[in-house]
């Protein structure tokens, strides 16, 4: 079988999934995911994307359960902690490839 060839019963496909967690655990996680993203420049409406969007499927939990006043609080909160402002967003522009 080449390495390359979809198999729907690979044993090997990575797979997301949400595991039970004790008390606190959203929350940490939550803050985890805001801290790391805010150290990278991010703004409170490029970190919303994150929390809206079900394609995220560990932010928009925390956004689904706590909700956008709860995730809003915690950005700002994490912006004010690290001092720091958000960065230029970056926007990459394609490359035109001479494949000919």
């Amino acid at each position: 079988m080449p390495h390359d060839e979809f198999v729907p019963e690979d044993p090997m496909e990575l797979v997301g999934m949400a595991l039970p967690g004790g008390p606190g655990m959203l929350e940490a996680m939550a803050e985890t995911f805001v801290d790391e993203y805010v150290r990278l420049g991010w703004d409170e409406e490029r970190l919303m994307t994150l929390f809206r969007n079900p394609f995220f499927q560990g932010t928009y939990r925390v956004y689904h359960i706590r909700g956008e006043e709860y995730v809003r609080q915690l950005i700002r909160r994490t912006i004010a902690k690290w001092g720091i402002r958000a960065a230029p967003e970056t926007r990459l522009h394609p490359i035109a490839l001479d494949v000919g």
